[in-house]
C-alpha cells in the first residue's frame, strides 16, 4: 500500500485561508486571514513557518504538527488540539487557556511560562521540555498526562487532581500543588522528599 502523498509548499506568502488539508508549509509567512472566521485545520505540517497573528482563539487543530515554530505569547484561548505535535517550538508565555488536548505531545520545545489553566488534557506528554513556572491550574486530567526529562521548576498545579500524573522522570525542585488533589501522582524517589514537604513534615539532616 503506497503512502499518502504530501504536498510541499516552501518558502511561499499566504494568508491562513489558503492552507489546505494535507499540506506540508515549510519556511513559509503565513499571513492573518481575510474571512475573519476561526480558523480549523486538518492534517497539516508547518516547518520553520513565520505566522504574522498572534491570537488564535476558538482555532481547532486535528493531526497537526508545528516543527520549530515561533508562538512565544501567542494567544490560542478556547481551542482544540488533537493528536497534534509541537516539535522544537518556542511556547514561552504561551496562552492555552481553556483548551482541550488530546493524544498531544509537546517535545524538545521552550514552555517556560505557558498558561494552560481550566483545560482538559487526556492522554499527553511533554518530553525534554522547559517548564519553569509554567501554569496547569484548575486542569481536568483524563487517561494520564506524562512529563518526561522537563525541567518543571515551580510550575503550578493548584486545584488540579494530580492521579495519574507522571513526574517521575522530571526534574523541580518545588511545585505548587493542592495536598487534597496529590492522591494517585506517580513520582520517583528522589522526588519524595518535595511531596513530603507539602504535608508539613520535615526531614533531618541527621
Amino acid at each position: 500500500m503506497k503512502g499518502k502523498k504530501v504536498r510541499m509548499i516552501e518558502h511561499k506568502t499566504l494568508t491562513m485561508d489558503e492552507v489546505e488539508t494535507g499540506g506540508y508549509y515549510k519556511n513559509c509567512h503565513l499571513m492573518a486571514g481575510e474571512d475573519g472566521d476561526s480558523l480549523r485545520f486538518s492534517d497539516v505540517t508547518f516547518e520553520r513557518c513565520e505566522f504574522q497573528q498572534q491570537v488564535f482563539e476558538d482555532s481547532e487543530w486535528l493531526d497537526c504538527h508545528f516543527v520549530n515554530i515561533h508562538f512565544a505569547n501567542a494567544t490560542f484561548d478556547h481551542s482544540v488540539f488533537y493528536r497534534c505535535t509541537f516539535h522544537t517550538c518556542q511556547l514561552t508565555g504561551t496562552n492555552f487557556y481553556h483548551n482541550h488536548w488530546k493524544n498531544t505531545k509537546v517535545i524538545d520545545s521552550k514552555a517556560n511560562y505557558v498558561n494552560i489553566n481550566d483545560s482538559t488534557i487526556e492522554t499527553c506528554t511533554f518530553t525534554d521540555t522547559n517548564l519553569i513556572e509554567s501554569s496547569f491550574q484548575s486542569v481536568k486530567i483524563k487517561k494520564g498526562l506524562k512529563f518526561v526529562r522537563c525541567d518543571m521548576n515551580d510550575a503550578d498545579f493548584l486545584d488540579t487532581r494530580l492521579k495519574d500524573v507522571d513526574f517521575s522522570k522530571s526534574y523541580f525542585d518545588s511545585l505548587r500543588v493542592s495536598i487534597e488533589q496529590l492522591k494517585g501522582a506517580i513520582i520517583s524517589p528522589l522526588q519524595a522528599s518535595v511531596f513530603i514537604q507539602f504535608l508539613g513534615v520535615q526531614i533531618s539532616d541527621d
